[in-house]
């Protein structure tokens, strides 16, 4: 069995192992942490919660040396949201107490002032959303002149989102001499395409193919009306429990009556949504991992940005619009080897939907075991069929509809 010693980690990258409770590398971890610290580009695929972080957190920074006082950064990460950002620069603390090397981050969402001070003093490693970025760039206050290394975090979701200008604006304002690293859930054709040309001879790390969900999470989905789903969701909470549950929803007022609907029935319940302001959207989290509130209820902006320990199980109420979404969304739960479920509402208009999810991950979610009692409408979906059935392409431009609709609703 291999260890993090076994992999060339320095001293401090190894303390900082021992104080983040890591007791054995992932496989991400395994393949990628040699390739990072031989100096190579990487490009790696693998699950949600599978420790990318730690994967390029680790070798990077215990190799990277420290800056003085405005200078930096040297080590540059580019993720596609506020709470990925915040995941990151947590784990990067724990690092650099270690590696005596300074840590900021600079998102959208917060006041410049203080970022631009912070960036003033100099650092070692900056964790960036691309807008804020691009903001303080275009400003002259952040110069990624001296970056040695630069990793682009979840890059299939921020080319979902619509970054790809913005990432080949960073990418050129960076050295060419540099080290580049780009960690992703998949590399799909689109991702391949799209940065194949933004690292050199890379090496290649897929842990897991496309379409692959963890196997500690199990999945059930259950028949519907849509005008019922409100009515069902507050009988699966009363009847599963409400303590540490993520419920999954289309559109941010939707989120947010969902929220007032759970309040009303005397749940404790807490929106996070991309017009939540950064400050909502922390406390938000800080407040669920605490065990304030009980459940979360976000939209798929969010669905790889929600990193809580223990999360007891995951609600869909309505069906992710882009299949890979839901892998993303189920992927909360049964994290760090810990066991989940997930249960995913279906009306007759999302069935459609339902059967391009299956087909990504090549089997059909079993039924929802126990469905006697819930009030799933008058008409709901009928699940009882095989599903999984080969459906014909849609249309390029539905597509790119479909994904701007998702973006807009998050």
């Amino acid at each position: 069995m291999t260890s993090f010693e076994d992999l060339g980690l320095s001293a401090a990258a190894l303390a900082a192992v021992a104080d983040l409770g890591y007791e054995e590398p992932t496989p991400v971890q395994e393949r990628a942490i040699p390739a990072v610290l031989a100096g190579r580009d990487v490009m790696a695929a693998a699950q949600t919660g599978t420790g990318k972080t730690a994967a390029f957190l680790l070798p990077a920074l215990g190799g990277l040396g420290r800056v003085g006082r405005r200078e930096g950064p040297r080590m540059l990460v580019v993720t596609p949201t506020r709470e990925l950002a915040q995941q990151i620069l947590e784990v990067a603390q724990a690092v650099c107490a270690h590696t005596h090397q300074r840590a900021m981050s600079v998102v959208g969402g917060v006041s410049y002032e203080p970022q631009r001070e912070a960036l003033k003093r100099g650092c070692d490693l900056l964790v960036a959303t691309p807008g804020r970025l691009l903001d303080l760039m275009g400003t002259g206050d952040c110069d990624l002149g001296g970056v040695r290394v630069l990793v682009l975090d979840e890059a299939d979701r921020m080319l979902d989102m619509g970054f790809l200008p913005s990432m080949r604006r960073i990418v050129a304002a960076c050295p060419d001499d540099r080290q580049t690293l780009l960690f992703s859930a998949t590399l799909s054709d689109d991702v391949l395409k799209n940065t194949g040309d933004l690292v050199r001879n890379p090496v290649r790390v897929e842990i897991a193919p496309k379409g692959t969900t963890a196997q500690t999470v199990a999945q059930y989905v259950l028949g519907v009306s849509a005008e019922a789903k409100k009515r069902t969701l507050v009988e699966v909470l009363r009847r599963e429990g409400s303590e540490r549950v993520i419920v999954f929803t289309r559109g941010k007022h939707r989120a947010d009556h969902l929220c007032r609907v759970l309040r009303k029935k005397g749940f404790s319940a807490a929106p996070i949504h991309g017009n939540r302001t950064q400050n909502q959207r922390a406390r938000a989290l800080a407040q669920f991992s605490a065990g304030e509130v009980g459940v979360l209820v976000a939209t798929d902006v969010l669905a790889r940005g929600i990193d809580v320990a223990e999360v007891a199980y995951v609600v869909n109420v309505d069906v992710p619009h882009e299949s890979e979404n839901y892998i993303h969304r189920i992927g909360r739960t049964g994290r760090a080897g810990e066991h989940g479920w997930a249960l995913m509402f279906v009306d007759a208009d999302e069935f459609k939907d339902l059967q391009s999810i299956e087909k990504l991950m090549g089997r059909q979610i079993e039924s929802y075991p126990r469905p006697e009692g819930l009030d799933v409408g008058e008409h709901p979906a009928d699940l009882s069929v095989v599903r999984l059935t080969p459906q014909p392409e849609r249309a390029s431009g539905k597509n790119r509809r479909r994904r701007r609709r998702s973006r807009k609703e998050a």
